[in-house]
C-alpha cells in the first residue's frame, strides 16, 4: 500500500528527475509530468520561464511565482495562506539530498506578500545559498 508520505516522496523525486533529466520508472515519470503539467495548467505560466530558474534566472512573472507555489503546495510545504514549513520540505528529501537540508533551514524564514511571492523568494534563497545543489521542481 502506498502511503501519503510515500506518494509525496515519489512526486518530489519524480519532479527532481524531470528537471535534472534523471531516469525514473515510468510511473514516477508520469507522476512528475502530472505535477508539472497540472501546475502549468493551473497557473498558465510560460513553460520556457521555468528551466532558467535552475541557473538563477528568475523572471519577474506572477504566473511563475504561482507555479512555484502550486508545486510547493502539492508537496505540502507551503500553505494557501502563505505559511512555509521548511521542516516538512526537509522530511520529504531523498536520503541522498539530505545535505541540502541546512540550506532549506536557512531559507525557512523567507517571507512574501502572498503564498506565490513566498514560493518564488524561497526558490531564490535556495538558489542563492547553494546553486550547485539547487534544482527546480
Amino acid at each position: 500500500m502506498v502511503t501519503v508520505s510515500m506518494k509525496i516522496f515519489f512526486i518530489f523525486a519524480a519532479a527532481i528527475a524531470l528537471v535534472s533529466g534523471a531516469q525514473l520508472p515510468p510511473e514516477m515519470q508520469e507522476m512528475a509530468q502530472q505535477l508539472h503539467d497540472g501546475c502549468v495548467a493551473e497557473t498558465g505560466v510560460d513553460n520556457g520561464l521555468i528551466g532558467p530558474c535552475a541557473k538563477g534566472n528568475f523572471a519577474d512573472d506572477p504566473k511563475l511565482r504561482c507555479y512555484f507555489k502550486c508545486v510547493f503546495g502539492n508537496l505540502g510545504v507551503i500553505s494557501d495562506d502563505g505559511e512555509l514549513d521548511a521542516e516538512a520540505f526537509g522530511s520529504i528529501l531523498p536520503e541522498e539530498m539530505q545535505g541540502f537540508l541546512p540550506t532549506i533551514r536557512k531559507c525557512g524564514d523567507t517571507k512574501g506578500a502572498d503564498a506565490c511571492e513566498l514560493a518564488m523568494n524561497f526558490n531564490k534563497c535556495l538558489q542563492n545559498l547553494d546553486p550547485a545543489n539547487f534544482m527546480i521542481i
